[in-house]
């Protein structure tokens, strides 16, 4: 089979000179504006390019070049969609890895072409589709041309409202801080005081013994002063109560228990005998010689322990300065889930926020929705028309050449049959031809043999 061309004429022309069908004796329209002058002369310029990101077929375009600047407009819109999100990803991976920025732009990059062929087959998968189907085609693109949006705009919404972001997260920061070291200094006090007792002090003890060996020894001293104090102090009551009775007996002095008779006799040297006899019995001398014993021990180790408790305290003071200060080095860099905790807090404290990054998040996504959005606002077009007959024509032409083929195969195959059938025909005739001639051979040799 050979493929065979057939020019069709030109309409609009005589001998060979473009005129006009409807004018022919008016001035020249020019080729982009002359409806019968189609296909128009191949666009060559850099325009193509924006084209072909969306599947333009230039050579079906080229019957309908009205449709050329919009469908341009809507390749620069993919453009600067992938930009975007090169972009986006750019400022998220700044805030997520801690690496020099050249080596975060080929990711981006990669980022920004996957989403620029996402939009592309979304856009060029479109064309042709007329009447119901084309909603049908629309929606689930819209939906993901919609999430991967809200997934580009996200970056930059923090990226808008970096500088309140950041000032938010260094302050929470160090509420944060405040928080721990209030924490630790109320859970370890600087006198030693145990809180393991405390419910809010479980993790936030420091393991740190106090002097607390000291304040007990002062504690058992200090009640063994004041008991001694009591019983000085009722001894010595009891001895002046004595020493007043052998008093008021030598003396004459009549009252309870006393003789009334003045003198130094036998009542008189007894009672005095009974007051030193309870003196002696009770050693109160003794018991002031070890009650100063305690003062001076007591005096001594409240010294000691306040040295200690001075020192505790700055031990103390020094491992919850530690501990804050490992606190405040867990935060590291402020990364991108600090920035949207940070916009959460902002949003929640201001509603004028709350609105604001809701509409900077609906504008991102509304402009990374744009291509598929601009396919639909551009509604049915020529182009689209012309793609959706070609596509028909296409598969017509398809079904049509393997009739075709089917019938030229079939033919081919009937043509080999009957060959075939003739050849086995030919070929049984000439060995019958040779078993007659052998036959008639040994017939005649039969013959002669029987003369």
């Amino acid at each position: 089979m050979t493929e065979s061309t057939v020019e069709l004429p030109k309409l609009g022309t005589t001998d060979g000179e473009p005129s006009h069908p409807l004018r022919p004796d008016g001035p020249a329209i020019p080729r982009q504006r002359a409806v019968a002058d189609r296909p128009a002369p191949p666009d060559a310029g850099p325009a193509v390019l924006p084209r072909r990101l969306v599947g333009i077929r230039e050579e079906v375009l080229d019957w309908v070049p009205e449709d050329r600047p919009r469908y341009t407009r809507l390749g620069l819109i993919l453009v600067n969609t992938g930009l975007m999100a090169a972009i986006s990803l750019f400022v998220a991976l700044r805030r997520v890895l801690d690496v020099p920025w050249p080596m975060v732009v080929p990711i981006a990059l990669f980022w920004g072409f996957l989403v620029l062929a996402i939009d592309s087959w979304m856009v060029s998968s479109t064309h042709g589709s007329l009447g119901r189907s084309r909603w049908l085609m629309f929606v689930p693109r819209l939906v993901m041309a919609v999430l991967l949006g809200s997934v580009i705009a996200e970056p930059l919404v923090l990226w808008v409202f970096h500088p309140a972001i950041h000032a938010d997260v260094e302050q929470d920061r160090q509420k944060q801080v405040r928080i721990q070291a209030g924490r630790w200094t109320l859970c370890n006090p600087a006198d030693g005081t145990d809180t393991t007792s405390l419910p809010e002090c479980r993790d936030y003890q420091l393991g740190i013994k106090g002097p607390a060996a000291q304040e007990g020894e002062l504690t058992r001293l200090t009640a063994e002063r004041d008991a001694l104090d009591s019983e000085i102090t009722k001894l010595n009551a009891d001895l002046a109560g004595k020493q007043k009775f052998a008093q008021d007996e030598c003396a004459g002095v009549k009252r309870g228990g006393t003789s009334g008779r003045a003198g130094k006799g036998f009542r008189c040297d007894s009672a005095w005998k009974v007051a030193d006899s309870f003196q002696k019995e009770v050693d109160l001398p003794g018991k002031r010689t070890r009650a100063a014993v305690l003062d001076q021990q007591i005096n001594t180790l409240t010294s000691q322990l306040a040295a200690s408790r001075k020192a505790h305290g700055a031990t103390v003071e020094t491992a919850i300065a530690t501990k804050v200060g490992d606190f405040r080095g867990s935060f590291g860099p402020i990364d991108i889930i600090d920035e949207a905790r940070g916009l959460e807090r902002l949003s929640d404290r201001s509603g004028f926020v709350h609105a604001a990054q809701w509409l900077v998040r609906l504008l991102l996504i509304l402009v990374d929705s744009l291509p598929v959005l601009a396919k639909i606002f551009s509604g049915t077009t020529a182009y689209d028309v012309l793609v959706n007959r070609q596509l028909s024509a296409g598969q017509r032409f398809h079904g049509r050449s393997l009739d075709v083929t089917d019938y030229t195969f079939e033919a081919a195959t009937k043509a080999s049959i009957h060959d075939i059938d003739e050849r086995s025909r030919a070929q049984q005739e000439r060995l019958d031809e040779d078993l007659d001639a052998e036959i008639d051979r040994r017939a005649g040799r039969y013959a002669a043999g029987m003369t």
